[in-house]
């Protein structure tokens, strides 16, 4: 009887798992969204979007799940996750979104300019199949006045949460820090926080609503603090006024 050797012959490595992708900005942001042929159209699909922090003292961060939390420089970093070949992902749509998140979000009327005055900015060039928002502060519009006070909803969201489903990597370009990537119960949650948890002085408040508004070129100003969040579904819970100052800002086609 023969025997034959296989020398050199390694085991097969086992086959990555796909997770679901889940980034977390919390604090006040502009979403610039961008849609197939900059159509506004309910069922143009969301090609990309991009996602500015005003310049107004925040500390930018970032933490995956529950590791340690880093430092983020003031320049513009690129979050790209690659998705499962065997999934055919499907982008959100701008009826969709709104729907989602429109109830919660201030919506400026097409799209615009973003200003100068930014501190931080993602390039998200792969768009979310989902997105949600959380950490809901109940009657916010009565704490605006001005000229775009209108656009402030009644309930306002201090997180949003873009949703990529069957990502198998992903790259963080521009952070200072490796970026561990490994699904905890098959999620990684990617935190992306514009402010530590603290209650914020009534100065820090209106700075940072006059930066966030003329990022987007509206007239809003704040004229009473916004109120406590009511309790989070996700992973963090601040002992504070939640930490965040102030909401998102979406505009879009």
């Amino acid at each position: 009887m023969t025997t034959e050797t296989n020398v050199g012959t390694l085991p097969a490595s086992p086959a990555a798992t796909s997770f679901d992708l889940h980034l977390h900005f919390q604090g006040p942001f502009v979403f610039s969204i961008k849609t197939e042929a900059n159509s506004s159209d309910p069922g143009a699909k969301v090609s990309g979007v991009d996602v500015y922090g005003p310049v107004c003292g925040h500390s930018n961060a970032a933490t995956i799940n529950t590791g340690s939390t880093y430092m983020l420089e003031s320049y513009w970093h690129c979050i790209h996750p690659a998705y499962d070949p065997a999934h055919t992902p499907s982008p959100i749509t701008l009826g969709q979104l709104k729907s989602n998140i429109g109830a919660n979000t201030p919506w400026a009327p097409a799209s615009r300019p973003i200003g100068g005055g930014w501190d931080v900015a993602f390039s998200l060039p792969v768009p979310p199949e989902d997105w949600q928002c959380d950490l809901l502060v109940p009657g916010a519009a009565s704490s605006f006045s001005g000229q775009d006070a209108g656009l402030i909803p009644n309930s306002v969201a201090l997180e949003h949460v873009l949703i990529y489903k069957q990502v198998l990597s992903s790259q963080f370009h521009g952070a200072c820090f490796q970026a561990n990537f490994t699904p905890v119960n098959g999620v990684v949650d990617l935190y992306l926080t514009s402010e530590v948890p603290y209650i914020p002085t009534k100065q820090h408040e209106w700075r940072a609503t006059d930066a966030l508004a003329r990022l987007v070129g509206l007239d809003l100003t704040l004229e009473s603090s916004l109120g406590p969040a009511n309790p989070s579904s996700g992973a963090f819970q601040p002992r504070t006024k939640e930490g965040y100052c102030l909401m998102a800002i979406v505009t879009a086609p």
